[in-house]
């Protein structure tokens, strides 16, 4: 928790605590206060409609942002990124991959495995390799640039879960010589499923390698640049051609969501054994992730401050309209001997009946329209840089959106109550026995 939503929840929780200890022993001003909002109904209905409407705007919003860093971290993670993934120490360090290579990567990965405190977290742990090279297909006179990526076949149905595959199958556990290619790499090359290509390389010893190989699927990311050059096989034949029985990278794959204790728990592991290892979360590697987060993420914030604005100046405004109408009510409390302090109690705890009675409106209401509308969702047009769009829908069991729903009508209407209420305490009795 941040020391900003500690402090909003200790605010939040003294206003409460305010209001109980009213209704325990100053419960007639409790009372009096809460009729009061049902002596100008109006007004009392067009400000708790302002709160409702703006409170409602940030709920649905604020599911619609939830599902989309939802959908887009599945997409991310589960397209050949994983929770976690390690790397040579000279990885990022070098372009030529070639000479980060991470050696002995079948015993690196029956210590991990066979680590408990690793273990008990792993849903999948696969190496990758990647490399580089040149596909042809004879018979059409094709040829183009390909980035290819050595795959372990059955990790890869999960950590390669949003790749759609369009035409064949996924890579088989069996067949060594089948590979997948991407839909714009299949397009430029002109070659379809059962197709024989031919690709030519540059090992890790400077020397070439060729291979041929046939074409079991062609998949699509959705992400067109990928897509125009990706090439799948599996990962032996990808050490065969390459000359080295390393990985690039090994991809980890977690029961749950908590990547940070586990990234945590396996430096630990690498520190101990002396690895010259590196580790990185997903939302490291994953720059596009980052852009779209922090966009979104500011718009929301936009959209939360003017919704607070109008209901601050609603509230305002609604208050001094009501001690300029009750003037003669107020000097006649304070004539009668009312101090000061329980007038301002008065008026401000109208103001936060006013924040509690749209917070509990704009949850109520926000969960039906989500409702709703999560039974057809939203049609997305394609994400930058995607080919592919997706159906969205608004996420309500997000606890933090919840949270701001109710917490932010009840602290901009306390807010907005605190001048109006002072500024009743503070009229002159004498001066406003002549208010008309």
């Amino acid at each position: 928790m941040s020391r900003e939503v500690l402090f909003i929840n200790i605010i939040v929780a003294l206003i409460l605590l305010f209001v109980l200890g009213c209704v325990l022993f100053r419960f007639r001003d409790v009372k009096f206060a809460f009729l009061n909002l049902f002596r100008h109904k109006r007004r009392s209905f067009s400000t708790i409609a302002a709160i409702v409407l703006g409170g409602v705007s940030i709920f649905l919003y604020g599911g619609f942002i939830d599902y989309s860093f939802w959908i887009l971290k599945e997409q991310t993670i589960r397209t050949n990124i994983g929770h976690v993934q390690f790397y040579n120490q000279n990885y990022f360090e070098t372009s030529n991959k070639n000479k980060s290579l991470i050696e002995n990567y079948t015993q690196l990965k029956q210590a991990i495995l066979e680590t408990p405190e690793l273990a008990e977290n792993i849903s999948t742990l696969s190496g990758q390799l990647e490399f580089t090279g040149v596909i042809s297909q004879y018979e059409n006179e094709t040829s183009s640039y390909f980035s290819g990526l050595g795959i372990e076949a059955l990790p890869a149905l999960k950590l390669g879960s949003f790749d759609k595959i369009i035409s064949g199958s996924d890579l088989s556990r069996i067949r060594a010589d089948e590979i997948t290619l991407g839909s714009g790499l299949a397009k430029t090359l002109n070659t379809k499923y059962d197709d024989w290509l031919d690709a030519m390389v540059v090992n890790t010893r400077g020397g070439q390698g060729a291979l041929s190989l046939k074409v079991r699927g062609i998949f699509a990311s959705g992400i067109k640049d990928y897509d125009d050059v990706a090439m799948k096989l599996p990962l032996a034949t990808a050490q065969r051609i390459m000359g080295t029985d390393g990985v690039s990278k090994v991809l980890i794959l977690l029961k749950d969501d908590d990547s940070a204790a586990f990234a945590a728990k396996l430096r630990q592991f690498i520190a101990r054994h002396q690895l010259p290892l590196i580790v990185k979360e997903w939302k490291e590697v994953s720059l596009f992730y980052q852009q779209v987060e922090g966009l979104l993420s500011g718009i929301y914030f936009f959209i939360k401050l003017i919704v607070a604005l109008i209901v601050i100046f609603m509230i305002s405004n609604a208050m001094t309209m009501n001690i300029i109408e009750r003037t003669r009510e107020i000097t006649t409390l304070r004539a009668i001997g009312l101090k000061p302090l329980r007038v301002t109690r008065l008026f401000f705890l109208e103001g936060i009946f006013v924040g509690i009675t749209g917070a509990i409106g704009s949850l109520t209401l926000g969960l039906i329209i989500a409702s709703v509308i999560n039974l057809y969702g939203i049609e997305m047009p394609p994400s930058p840089g995607q080919t592919t769009g997706y159906t969205a829908f608004i996420k309500t069991n997000s606890p933090s959106l919840i949270w701001i729903t109710l917490v932010l009508p009840i602290l901009t209407a306390t807010g907005a109550s605190i001048l109006p209420a002072l500024r009743a305490s503070r009229l002159n009795i004498s001066d406003a026995f002549k208010f008309s």
